[in-house]
């Protein structure tokens, strides 16, 4: 009776082993199936949440980011002067100045929805005003893209 009880004994550990280690085994392979089904197109993968990247600040037109930067060279005797005219008070305008490199750096962001025209005007030396036309558009996310 004792042998039996082994045996017995062996054969349940051995099965549930077996169970374990299939059940193992089909997780592993769903979790393959799953993470494939993540890959593919946006097309693809239309019913899964599409992410927009926008960049942090950029230079060039036509390209939508959280700040729009523009710099100039000038200087007068007293450093520097600038300001700015607009059809549409949709953004902001930052300046900074580097004293030593002679060097404006505009930082423009948006605060509403909208398109607006801009003349901004920074002085190159002390009799000359440089006057820079910009149409800028601002999204529902407050993200800025220079047009024009």
């Amino acid at each position: 009776m004792t042998n039996t009880k082994k045996t017995t004994g062996k054969v349940i550990a051995t099965v549930l082993a077996l169970v374990i280690a299939l059940s193992s085994l089909s997780l592993i392979a769903a979790s393959s199936v799953s993470a494939l089904s993540y890959g593919g197109s946006a097309q693809g993968n239309a019913d899964q949440k599409t992410f927009v990247s926008v960049i942090d600040k950029t230079k060039d037109m036509n390209t939508t980011a959280k700040a729009y930067y523009f710099k100039a060279l000038g200087k007068t005797k007293k450093g520097y002067d600038w300001t700015y005219k607009t059809n549409n008070d949709i953004f902001t305008v930052k300046c900074k100045y580097d004293f030593d490199a002679h060097k404006y750096t505009f930082k423009i962001t948006g605060k509403a929805k909208g398109t607006a025209k801009i003349k901004l005007c920074y002085k190159q030396n002390d009799s000359t005003w440089v006057k820079v036309p910009m149409t800028i558009k601002v999204d529902a996310q407050k993200n800025i893209t220079r047009v024009a």
